[in-house]
């Protein structure tokens, strides 16, 4: 049975008084009863833009087409029906799930409640029975946190539970897993699927990786510059694809099969002939071989670290690392993988100085790093989200001009460079960027563009360590091959030492030599990327390869 049949639906903005841009192109898609449709695409594809238009979340866009939804009697065309019909589908029949939970969650409400303010018939046991669906067994406390006190999949889970409160027909989730470890991400979506058949619910799913959906999705729909390019059973899309862009988009994919080599960019892989798009299968470039050295950089040498909290007149300790031992050689690319809470980002934390470690030491050069001098001209940071890490009222050139000036004059002699205004102009140009985006701002530049402008800014300085929390998980496909092919560059150019924290076992074993595996504040394995891939000893490695390696 039908539930959603969307026909010939475009979407338009009203760019000035005679100019429109057209971010979705008259697609067609159908979504039965207890169907998952995967609806795949990069930023800019206009799948998100297509999801809220759907039910007009988007007040100036112009919309065009048919959308029908099916309830109890004849199907409502979502696009025609007045304001009060459709604010009741809204409310009863259409729920939405997005990418970041913390965004989503009121921060001063506990999460039972907010469960609760979605039910039309609010009670204890209706909330008990949510939460159970979702698999949150731990019903009491989960229901009296805020959401700052549970983890990144508990939140996901509160968000479906609310999703399910008013027992919705159609499900959009946009991007819901995107920022989730793999093991997560892998829980959410068998929930999603078996929530989806026993529910009897459609689901609308949108995201930017396409082999996430294998297993997950009924139906693909893939979309390219706001076109719908290519649609069909999820096991034929992901085994066979016909359209080039589709083939580009499973070919660019960071893996370990094309670890030391060149990663395929969409850019090089399609091409027009005659008005038409092809795709160009590249020949396998391989990465110039790095020169091995066993010189260490940075040594962790029996670290712990604790959160105290005073209770009455006792202090209470929550370890959250245990004696965490490894070095960074010069030259090194370390991974560190593990889920949330396993202690990735606190080792990065305390590398950096940002904590303080309560056990052991940490060695930067042979010293000691709490006495190391000029400590930000030898390692630098990259976030995972460039947006929050680079300031909207300044521009960018402005923005590395900052970090240049200040240098020590030591370590930066002008009179090579000419000018600071130089340096700046040479480092966007060395991430691939052009000396007229100096004057731009960040909204000016798509995602993989602003990560370039923060791996500039960890360059500035000249470090010889870069740590790349979660760098390159946001970033699309395509992107991501771009920023994995820059980073391997520059490691060669300017001899670069890496240590990556993520949650992607796939661009770990393509882009590391070394892999760290962490789990609950312990290392529980660790060696080259080639031995602990083929080889793994601890079932925690061997379920994050199988949910990862393909």
């Amino acid at each position: 049975m039908k539930i959603l049949d969307v026909h010939n639906f475009s979407v338009k903005f009203k760019l000035d008084k005679s100019a429109y841009f057209t971010a979705v192109k008259g697609i067609s898609f159908c979504i039965n009863q207890g169907e998952i449709l995967g609806l795949i695409g990069e930023s800019g594809s206009g799948k998100s833009v297509a999801s809220q238009c759907i039910t007009r979340l988007i007040d100036e866009a112009i919309l065009g087409g048919e959308v029908f939804f099916y309830d109890k009697d004849d199907p409502l065309d979502l696009l025609k029906i007045d304001k009060n019909s459709l604010r009741a589908v809204r409310k009863r029949l259409v729920a939405y799930i997005f990418q970041e939970p913390m965004t989503a969650l009121n921060p001063l409400i506990t999460c039972g409640r907010q469960i609760l303010e979605c039910a039309e018939v609010p009670s204890k046991d209706y909330l008990n029975e949510l939460l159970q669906k979702v698999e949150l067994t731990d019903i009491e406390r989960v229901a009296g946190s805020y959401p700052h006190e549970l983890s990144g999949g508990q939140r996901q889970r509160i968000m479906i539970a609310m999703a399910l409160a008013k027992k919705p027909k159609l499900l959009i989730a946009d991007e819901p897993t995107t920022a989730l470890d793999i093991a997560v991400q892998s829980e959410i979506l068998t929930l999603l699927r078996k929530l989806s058949k026993t529910e009897k619910m459609g689901i609308l799913f949108i995201t930017h990786d396409l082999l996430s959906l294998h297993g997950f999705a009924d139906q693909i729909a893939v979309m390219y510059q706001g076109s719908l390019v290519e649609q069909g059973n999820a096991a034929t899309i992901l085994n066979t694809p016909i359209h080039p862009y589709t083939k580009a988009l499973i070919e660019s994919r960071a893996t370990y099969k094309k670890r030391g080599s060149i990663l395929a960019e969409i850019d090089d892989l399609l091409q027009i002939k005659d008005g038409q798009l092809h795709f160009n299968r590249l020949p396998k470039r391989t990465l110039t071989p790095d020169k091995k050295s066993e010189d260490s950089l940075l040594r962790i040498d029996s670290v712990e670290k604790s959160h105290f909290k005073t209770l009455l007149f006792r202090k209470e300790e929550t370890k959250v690392l245990h004696n965490i031992n490894f070095e960074l050689n010069n030259g090194d690319i370390i991974g560190l993988i593990g889920e949330s809470g396993s202690g990735k980002s606190t080792i990065a934390k305390l590398i950096l100085k940002i904590w303080k470690t309560t056990r052991g030491t940490i060695e930067l050069y042979g010293e000691n790093i709490n006495d190391v001098s000029h400590f930000s001209s030898k390692i630098q940071l990259v976030f995972q989200d460039p947006f929050s890490s680079l300031n909207p009222k300044h521009r960018i050139g402005n923005a590395l001009l900052e970090v240049l000036e200040t240098l020590d004059k030591k370590q930066v002699d002008l009179s090579t460079i000419g000018s600071l205004k130089n340096k700046v102009v040479s480092l966007l140009e060395e991430v691939g960027l052009q000396a007229s985006d100096f004057d731009k701002y960040p909204h000016e530049f798509s995602g993989g563009q602003r990560q370039r402008i923060c791996i500039a800014k960890a360059l500035a300085k000249n470090p010889k360590i870069i740590v790349l929390d979660e760098a390159v998980s946001a970033l699309d496909v395509s992107v991501q091959a771009k920023v994995l092919n820059l980073l391997n560059e520059l490691k060669r150019k300017k001899g670069l030492t890496y240590l990556l924290i993520s949650h992607d076992m796939n661009v770990v074993s393509y882009f590391c030599n070394k892999i760290i595996v962490l789990r609950q504040g312990r290392i529980i394995e660790m060696g080259d990327t080639e031995q602990l891939i083929r080889r793994p000893k601890e079932d925690y490695t061997k379920t994050l390869l199988e949910y990862s390696i393909n």
